[in-house]
């Protein structure tokens, strides 16, 4: 017992230390999963995923990347229905998986939970976004 209290303040740090190193993997599965440029034109590639941009017009000072779909974050509910058609495949009847691509790592809970009542399941956010496209030498359009 005069080990424990002796050693309290280590043995804080070892839980503390732990506890962050575990945390990570305990979040995981929550929130939109962020994924880079390789799993990106992966998902562009393989099952015809949908880019769309939610920068705001007055913050597209990087250019658009030219196969996305630019929906301004502020008129996403507003605007997507007119989009909703580009994003479902009719020959399968499913839904495409969507990228979500802006140029900070604002908060994106409102637009999935928004997707995910229109019934799309796969929906990803480019980590970094359009920052992380043009460091990775992909097209840009100005």
């Amino acid at each position: 017992m005069d080990f424990f209290f002796d050693n309290l303040v280590l043995i804080i740090i070892a839980f503390i230390s732990g506890a962050l190193l575990i945390w990570p993997l305990v979040t995981k599965g929550i929130g939109l999963k962020k994924i880079g440029t390789l799993e990106a034109t992966q998902l562009l590639n393989s099952k015809n995923a949908v880019l769309i941009d939610l920068r705001e017009d007055n913050n597209l000072n990087l250019g658009i990347i030219p196969q996305s779909i630019r929906i301004p974050q502020s008129k996403f509910e507003i605007t997507f229905s007119s989009y909703e058609k580009k994003l479902t495949d009719s020959a399968k009847k499913t839904k495409k998986p969507i990228i979500l691509v802006t140029d900070d790592n604002k908060s994106y809970s409102k637009i999935e939970k928004f997707l995910e009542s229109r019934g799309f399941q796969e929906v990803y956010a480019l980590d970094g976004g359009v920052n992380a496209w043009v460091e990775a030498g992909f097209p840009i359009k100005k």
